[in-house]
């Protein structure tokens, strides 16, 4: 079995960020469904108290999606590298439901899929202007961004969401997290566990 990931700019950033975009999409689906399914005498919080929901003095759960897609989706949007698919709004009052919050992680989807591989990598050495509150910082390299700030931010960000979900009493697997990174090979591969 070859290696699943293509060793350039793109091949080692905007996959992952797709996975981490699928992932909370499965995360997500998965708590709603879980609360739609659950036995009479099993209380899960309602959509608000989940959004509104936070650990100590971290923002709520309804801005880590839009903390998240911001960051990913910033360099993308400032380079112009997202063809015609629209960078979606992230407003914080458009967030009242988990199927809100949904429909954001579907649309930085799109705008990832609407990004010419070619193009993308030709932007790895090029700076890039983000605002960050009510400052703008220059980053010198958008790979280093990318690289340095983006991905990681991305995964805080994304296990915010699964733990907030977890800690509230949904009960949400390791693999429901991880399953949007593995292949089909290591999908089939762990299979027997599941048995």
């Amino acid at each position: 079995m070859s290696d699943p990931v293509t060793y350039s700019f793109y091949g080692t950033t905007v996959p992952v960020l797709r996975s981490i975009a699928s992932s909370a999409i499965g995360i997500l689906t998965s708590a709603k469904n879980e609360r739609s399914n659950a036995a009479a005498d099993t209380i899960l919080p309602s959509d608000k108290e989940m959004l509104d929901s936070q650990f100590g003095d971290m923002l709520p759960l309804r801005m880590q999606p839009i903390i998240l897609a911001t960051f990913a989706l910033s360099g993308i949007g400032k380079l112009q590298l997202n063809g015609s698919t629209p960078i979606p709004a992230m407003n914080p009052a458009e967030i009242s439901s988990f199927d809100d919050v949904i429909a954001l992680f579907k649309q930085v989807l799109a705008v990832l899929d609407a990004i010419d591989e070619k193009t993308y990598n030709e932007h790895a050495e090029k700076s890039v202007d983000i605002a960050v509150g009510d400052k703008t910082l220059h980053m010198t390299g958008f790979a280093d961004y990318t690289h340095g700030f983006i991905i990681p931010n991305s995964y805080f960000h994304l296990n915010a969401i699964y733990m907030l979900l977890r800690a509230k009493g949904f009960k949400l697997g390791k693999t429901l997290y991880i399953h949007s990174w593995m292949s089909e090979q290591q999908k089939k591969d762990w299979a027997p566990l599941k048995a």
